[in-house]
């Protein structure tokens, strides 16, 4: 007999297992590349090795018009952020098919196990922020006050992809041709914004237009922070608490409209 999962309620649940989500979710990053040599420093080797080569092909194509001295750090503050949100997205969305045993067997939340991979995310993008600054000092970037906001902002990105892989996670369950669809759609997403190119190539009159993608405005506010020691307007702040409160409830509505068919399909 399958358990019937009653209507979740998205923030006590989380708050209820709020132990069980961090001890897994740090759990899954010192062990995630548990047996091989460098362990755990493949979470930095991957992504450095992705910035040097944006770096070494695109330095002599965007030399100018880059925030900043040096197109490498520009790029940095784009691609780490962005590769946890994309994490959170990829792995979340696929949440409920790889715990599906304990969600055929117990009545627990199944937000919990996309709230672990979000929180994994988040961990990894605090050791990316950490490895940011002193590399910043190094380029001669003067680091401000306004870094101390850089954890704040990681967590509400964070929160915007726990909101989308939560959706997701439901529809690639009764859908599983999502999972190819992203893996599509992930990469196109990444150029719609400037991660890889300077936003000094983009028509003034189209930058404005670019916030309704949702994480542009985290994404250049993480960039103002770091390299303009700059804070990001009260309208920005609007901008980015207004997209997490829709795609959180966009989450928990389907969520909670899915639960039971999900269950009945895993």
């Amino acid at each position: 007999m399958k358990l019937r999962y009653e209507k979740p309620r998205l923030l006590s649940n989380l708050y209820k297992y709020r132990r069980y989500i961090q001890y897994n979710a740090w759990y899954e990053l010192r062990y995630r590349y548990a047996g091989t040599s460098m362990g755990i420093l493949w979470n930095l080797i991957n992504p450095l090795c992705e910035i040097l080569i944006y770096t070494v092909v695109f330095s002599l194509l965007f030399s100018k018009g880059v925030r900043g001295n040096s197109y490498a750090l520009y790029i940095t503050t784009g691609i780490l952020p962005w590769r946890t949100f994309v994490e959170t997205i990829s792995q979340g969305s696929s949440a409920f098919t790889q715990n599906s045993i304990y969600l055929k067997r117990l009545a627990i939340p199944a937000e919990i196990f996309v709230a672990k991979v979000a929180l994994t995310s988040l961990f990894l993008l605090y050791i990316y922020l950490g490895l940011i600054l002193p590399i910043n000092i190094i380029f001669g970037e003067h680091i401000g006050w306004g870094v101390l906001f850089l954890p704040i902002l990681a967590l509400l990105f964070q929160g915007l992809a726990f909101g989308l892989g939560l959706a997701l996670a439901n529809l690639q369950t009764l859908f599983p041709d999502i999972k190819q669809i992203l893996q599509f759609l992930l990469p196109l997403w990444s150029w719609t914004m400037p991660i890889y190119y300077p936003d000094a190539i983009i028509p003034k009159n189209i930058l404005p237009w670019l916030y309704l993608n949702p994480p542009y405005a985290f994404i250049e506010s993480a960039r103002s922070l770091i390299l303009e020691n700059q804070m990001p307007g009260i309208n920005v702040w609007a901008i980015m608490l207004a997209w997490i409160c829709f795609f959180i409830c966009v989450g928990a509505t389907v969520n909670r409209q899915l639960q039971n068919e999900v269950r009945d399909t895993i």
